[in-house]
């Protein structure tokens, strides 16, 4: 078995609580519990991941989770922020992006997903992690 390349130079790495009746499994995608200090292991395909375990634990253990990016304060639009939840940028700032369009008729540019829940005018955290889904 080969060691799995690990390089850390630009992460940013933070402390979790893993979510009663949670588990955290070292090299497992992480997502975010019932609060914005609780993880668990990503379990199902549409579940927002926000990083990957670089420790492991079960319910109420400490964690160390790698986030896929930067987290940054944003002012939240209309529409509101939701832990866990995909962003786009609306004319009042970032809000929840809305359901996946399958059939790519609708082009959503994705600017992050956000770590902290908020109303419009709130600032909360969000992820830098940027991508389109949508037409192609």
């Amino acid at each position: 078995m080969s060691t799995a390349l690990r390089k850390f130079e630009f992460a940013q790495i933070i402390a979790f609580t893993v979510e009663a009746a949670g588990t955290a499994t070292v090299g497992r995608l992480a997502s975010f519990g019932a609060s914005d200090t609780t993880v668990q292991d990503t379990v199902a395909a549409a579940d927002d991941a926000i990083g990957v375990f670089l420790t492991g634990g079960t319910a109420g253990d400490r964690v160390d989770l790698a986030l896929f990016g930067p987290s940054v304060a944003v002012v939240v639009g209309v529409g509101g922020a939701t832990r866990g939840s995909k962003a786009i940028n609306v004319a009042t700032g970032m809000t929840d992006a809305p359901a996946h369009d399958s059939s790519g008729a609708t082009d959503n540019q994705i600017y992050g997903i956000f770590m902290q829940s908020g109303l419009a005018g709130d600032t909360v955290g969000m992820q830098i992690t940027a991508s389109n889904r949508g037409s192609v």
